[in-house]
């Protein structure tokens, strides 16, 4: 053999001695505990879009109507009303000690007063007791509607009461139906 391939032979084995067999070493496989989740967002985003795709060229043409009711208040004349219960206050809540004052207050309610209800007011007046009434002031409050023709009437009267000497001021609300 000649000298040179000897030599060849001997640096050939020099280099596998220097060099260290290298270990594989096994491979390891990761398992990200994001990456499902991850996963599982993209498909509920693909998911939600396409369904969102699906309903935009499955919708039904619908246009949004506005409707506008007017409701127009009914202006109910109460001015006859007002004026029936202040004359009626300033008959009822007015007289004086003397038998002709109180029969023509008894007449008067007449117009204003059921039978029944005149019947109850006899008493209420009467000519033994000297006393006597005036109204010093009348305010209607409210009118109120309960039906048709048929109204509640809040009121307020001031009465100056005369008992022989002593004059009191009697301020008083009523309500009455008309």
């Amino acid at each position: 053999m000649r000298k040179e391939d000897l030599m060849m032979k001997f640096r050939k084995n020099q280099n596998k001695e220097k060099q260290i067999p290298k270990e594989k070493k096994p491979r390891v496989y990761k398992v990200n505990p994001h990456k499902k989740v991850v996963i599982a967002l993209w498909v509920l985003l693909g998911l939600s879009f396409s369904f969102a795709i699906f309903k935009h060229f499955t919708a039904i043409d619908t246009h949004t109507i506005h409707e506008t009711t007017i409701i127009e208040k009914e202006y109910v004349d109460t001015h006859h009303v007002e004026n029936f219960v202040e004359n009626f206050a300033k008959v009822y809540y007015s007289w004086e000690q003397s038998d002709k004052s109180i029969d023509n207050r008894m007449e008067s309610l007449k117009g204003y007063l059921t039978d029944e209800l005149q019947a109850l007011n006899v008493d209420t007046v009467r000519k033994d007791i000297p006393v006597s009434s005036s109204v010093r002031g009348f305010q209607i409050w409210t009118v109120e509607p309960t039906g048709d023709n048929e109204f509640n009437v809040t009121y307020s009267v001031d009465q100056l009461i005369t008992e022989g000497e002593n004059t009191k001021t009697v301020h008083s609300a009523y309500i009455v139906s008309v």
